[in-house]
């Protein structure tokens, strides 16, 4: 089987979809013959022959084929910023389906709208991964009911239903959502053995959030729980530089020094801090449009960690958490509920190693090898449905 995705998206980065798209890749390369990866680059990457280290940045354990479209336009000279992003838009979906085409993939698998339209146009089959509400941009009728449009892969059922009323086939879409890389994490590392390799304080509770630092995120939760847990330490790790240095001087306003913003955390070091934690958090706001369809890709981070979690008992968190089985669960948005969530835990803390350990057995199911297995599966019943003489090959 030959398998080509197309990402739109510029990697490296430190966006979270950007994780999911290596991770997913890496997924795929292990199960088929022949995969590659289609992405952004500039002429820097293609001089350099795509000699990133990918591997570290990601923290992959398995080399795949990476293809680097030099269509990307880093200074500004001479060209304006609104010059180079429409560049950037208009061109790159566009050579990476004709590229594509030129291989003969059994599939093109692509979260670009626009690939995935020229992609059709060519007679080349597509998976189709979208995450976004129908109101923000979804095809057409005709589109979604074309033969080579074998389906689309999202991450909520409230999203899968919103889909097929827009028009799209019950039979079409796929609910998958966001997964692990458990390799990642090992060894398993010790809390007492992780806080001494970062210097942190043996004595003291420590409470970690991983993630970018929006506020529909939760991060104005965090601050109000940490002005009622003072003999607690939280550590946010994360986000874009100028949400950091907004963070920071939030913490120095309202005195929270208790907070500690640690900032962008390489992915191979990111075990060490979750496995420091005494609870991990996870208080994503209720107030958003994204709020009932978000699935958290550091969710199911947390869950590899052995550690307990409290999480916002939202819609699509509560498809993979439940309360006092594998999570405690608080009222999203509210700073009470999550202190007593968290201090529960830190007063039983053999409540938590059990509810760490249910999650941990819980996310076996939640890998991104099992979710591209479940993919190509789905994959090869669409070729089967659509009658084709023979079927490609993968490994389960």
């Amino acid at each position: 089987m030959k398998i080509i995705y197309i990402s739109e998206g510029n990697l490296p980065s430190q966006e979270a979809n950007s994780i999911q798209v290596a991770k997913m890749a890496q997924a795929f390369a292990q199960k088929v013959e022949d995969f590659e990866l289609i992405t952004l680059g500039d002429l820097w990457s293609l001089v350099q022959n795509n000699r990133f280290d990918f591997q570290n940045w990601y923290g992959l354990t398995k080399e795949y084929k990476i293809t680097q479209l030099p269509l990307l336009c880093r200074n500004s000279y001479p060209f304006p910023r609104k010059y180079r992003n429409k560049f950037r838009s208009q061109h790159f979906s566009r050579w990476a389906a004709f590229y594509a085409a030129m291989k003969s993939p059994d599939l093109v698998y692509t979260r670009s709208k626009q690939a995935a339209k020229i992609a059709l146009s060519l007679g080349l089959n597509i998976l189709y991964e979208w995450h976004l509400p129908v109101k923000d941009g979804f095809f057409p009728k005709q589109t979604l009911t074309k033969r080579n449009f074998l389906g689309l892969v999202t991450i909520s059922q409230q999203l899968a239903s919103e889909y097929v009323t827009a028009g799209l086939p019950l039979e079409k879409v796929i609910v998958e959502h966001d997964g692990v890389d458990l390799t990642h994490f090992l060894p398993y590392q010790l809390k007492e053995e992780a806080r001494q390799k970062l210097q942190l304080s043996l004595s003291i509770p420590i409470v970690v959030y991983a993630g970018h630092l929006y506020d529909f995120k939760g991060i104005p939760t965090i601050y109000q729980v940490a002005q009622l847990m003072p003999n607690c330490l939280f550590l946010l790790l994360g986000g874009w530089q100028h949400d950091i240095e907004q963070a920071r001087k939030v913490c120095q306003r309202d005195r929270l020094f208790n907070v500690k913003i640690i900032g962008h955390v390489p992915q191979t070091q990111l075990p060490t801090y979750l496995y420091a934690s005494d609870v991990l958090i996870l208080p994503n706001s209720g107030k958003h449009v994204w709020s009932a369809t978000t699935s958290p890709l550091k969710l199911f981070e947390y869950m590899a960690t052995h550690r307990p979690i409290v999480a916002s008992a939202l819609p699509n968190i509560t498809t993979v958490l439940q309360h006092k089985k594998n999570a405690l669960l608080a009222e999203p948005d509210c700073p009470q509920s999550f202190k007593q969530a968290v201090e529960e835990l830190l007063i039983n803390p053999q409540m938590g190693k059990s509810l760490a350990e249910q999650a941990f057995q819980d996310v076996q199911y939640y890998t991104w090898e099992q979710r591209a297995e479940r993919i190509l599966q789905f994959f090869t019943k669409k070729l089967q449905e659509n009658h084709y003489s023979t079927q490609p090959n993968f490994y389960p």
